[in-house]
């Protein structure tokens, strides 16, 4: 078999069922092995729309996503939708093709030097040069989505590197993934430079190991080697995760809050299991909205801009914070000054890059919570009177402010066009429990104050990146995960018209996906900061859009335009009562979105 074969193999041992991409030449050897697999592959009209399709594939189901694209202008198609994963560590596997790896230095059709690109928006760029370093960078690949998901992973595959020979019988993927207890290549020690060094290239690796032969028995042994020389680095980690348990223990006023790191170490359960043991309130980041049901009274909420009150007084009066899989970016550490609160935060993350805290802890999320699991069933805890936190929850929520969103209610003045926020409270509501998806734009704002979902990943949207096109492609990703749901998209006419060409693809395999454009005819955000912070007269905001109804039509679509209450009611009817795509172009007027205090 060649290598393409071989990856197709190991890709089909490693339970992948769906790929996001666009064929191109290069890549082809890889589209011919894939035609024969078990593997589904959604074609998509752009290869942004492949990757954003993919991360949301991914967001919604807690899995890795997938997507592939060829060499030059197909790689680099895929920047938007890689640095939009990259900044929110969505796990993707990202596989392009290239010119043969003889002529990579030459300047010759498509070449552009992809993996210097790929290597700032991604956890690794690999460009093996050979059939064996191409399955052995998959298997590392593959090895860091499942024990250290922290973003993107990319593999650049020359078309001759595809074509060439190799066998790979007897590689049991799922033993080797098993295996692994850290990364392969994760820097645990400054001691480790100089090995590094001597295995910088990959392909010395694999004359080193003797991969085949030896059934990556390699993988023990370094493992080892890393042990040996990280017995200081380990101790202090223990001596963090004590001191934090202890601070825990003993605080009165504890906070925990938590990140998508909870989702991709698939500890949601464990997460619920500690709320209910301790009585500890909890707070999530928007990722993380949903991974404690809305009903239960220690979910604060969001924390940060846009967050809740009482989440935000909890963040600043804590003297306990526990921040598990978190980045805690700016707009999470707003509530209050951060250097206010930094001494009391312990902050656990799988990636070492963004710990923030006074006690920093480099591990899963997922792990930490095992120890908690533990420490809080021995026999000292187990008749531990948790409710003598009931006095910090009350005084928590005796700082309760009612979110109030104006222009939302039933009003005597009928507004034509409709207002936003009324317009979209109308379609959460409408679709409760469905996946929403939200774009960037005035229209994001509403959505997340609006919507209540008390599932993890029923609102999806890019928080660390904020492109402007994310939603529906990203719609088609979460439809093929989630076949039996529907999928409801709220984005801008200016948000639309980037990936418009989608449409195509949600038509051809037939998706359940509602899309409400909020058409103000303008790029509402822009115009507003324009006037409120620049203190300028509106300056390229306006759009002239087409008719979205008859562009919908086009693609086989059945849409309507909303210009009253009466033609919103119709239209979310008939998206509710069909299985196939719907699409309303909803007229609003123009609005400002209300700003965070």
């Amino acid at each position: 078999m060649n290598t393409a074969e071989a990856l197709i193999g190991l890709l089909e041992q490693d339970g992948v069922k769906h790929i996001f991409g666009h064929p191109g030449e290069q890549i082809l050897p890889f589209y011919k092995a894939l035609k024969d697999s078990s593997i589904e592959h959604i074609l998509t009209r752009h290869e942004q729309g492949a990757v954003h399709a993919a991360d949301a594939y991914a967001r919604s189901s807690g899995n890795y996503g997938m997507c592939i694209s060829t060499a030059g202008p197909g790689a680099m198609n895929l920047v938007m939708g890689l640095a939009t994963a990259f900044k929110d560590s969505v796990p993707l596997l990202v596989i392009t093709g290239d010119n043969d790896y003889s002529r990579k230095d030459e300047d010759i059709f498509q070449n552009s030097p992809i993996n210097d690109v790929f290597e700032n928006i991604t956890v690794a760029s690999f460009h093996p040069s050979s059939a064996e370093s191409a399955i052995f960078n998959l298997i590392e690949s593959l090895i860091m989505l499942h024990k250290c998901p922290k973003g993107p992973v990319h593999i650049n595959l020359s078309k001759d590197v595809l074509m060439e020979e190799v066998n790979i019988e007897g590689i049991s993927l799922e033993k080797l993934i098993d295996s692994s207890k850290t990364p392969i290549f994760d820097d645990v020690s400054s001691d480790l430079d100089c090995f590094n060094e001597r295995i910088s290239n990959r392909d010395d690796l694999y004359e080193l190991v003797n991969i085949f032969d030896d059934q990556f028995n390699y993988f023990d042994g370094k493992l080892v080697f890393i042990d040996d020389f990280s017995k200081n680095v380990m101790a202090n980690v223990d001596n963090s995760i004590n001191l934090a348990i202890d601070k825990l223990k003993s605080s009165r006023k504890p906070l925990i809050v938590v990140g998508n790191g909870i989702v991709w170490g698939k500890a949601i359960e464990k997460l619920n299991a500690i709320v209910s043991k301790t009585w500890v309130p909890i707070a999530t980041t928007f990722h993380s909205k949903g991974v404690i049901s809305e009903d239960d009274k220690l979910n604060l909420g969001i924390v940060g801009l846009r967050g809740t009150s009482i989440a935000n007084y909890a963040y600043e009066n804590s003297d306990c914070i526990l921040v598990l899989g978190a980045r805690l970016s700016e707009r999470t550490i707003a509530a209050c000054d951060f250097n206010e609160v930094k001494d009391k935060i312990m902050h656990v993350n799988i990636d070492e890059d963004c710990l923030k805290g006074n006690i920093n802890i480099c591990m899963d999320a997922s792990d930490l919570l095992d120890l908690l699991l533990d420490e809080f069933e021995s026999k000292e805890y187990k008749d531990k009177d948790f409710i003598l936190y009931q006095d910090w929850i009350n005084e928590i929520y005796s700082h309760h402010e009612p979110l109030i969103v104006d222009g939302i209610e039933e009003s005597e003045e009928n507004y034509t066009p409709l207002r936003p926020p009324y317009a979209i409270n109308k379609i959460v509501n409408a679709f409760k429990g469905s996946y929403f998806l939200s774009d960037a734009g005035t229209h994001t704002t509403w959505t997340t104050l609006l919507s209540s979902n008390d599932k993890f990943g029923k609102l999806l949207f890019s928080g660390g990146f904020g492109p402007m096109g994310y939603g529906l492609p990203g719609a088609i990703g979460v439809a093929v995960a989630h076949p039996d749901s529907q999928v409801v998209v709220i984005c801008g006419d200016g948000d639309i018209q980037m990936v418009i060409q989608e449409l195509a693809t949600i038509r051809e395999y037939d998706l359940n996906v509602n899309v409400f454009i909020i058409d103000n005819s303008q790029l509402g955000i822009i115009r507003q900061w324009e006037e409120t912070v620049y203190d300028m007269d509106k300056y390229q905001i306006d759009l002239s859009n087409p008719d979205f109804v008859k562009l919908a039509e086009a693609y086989g679509i059945e849409s309507m335009k909303v210009e009253s209450r009466e033609d919103l009611e119709l239209a979310i009817d008939k998206a509710f009562g069909s299985s196939h795509a719907f699409l309303a172009d909803v007229c609003v007027c123009e609005e400002n979105i209300p700003l965070p205090k």
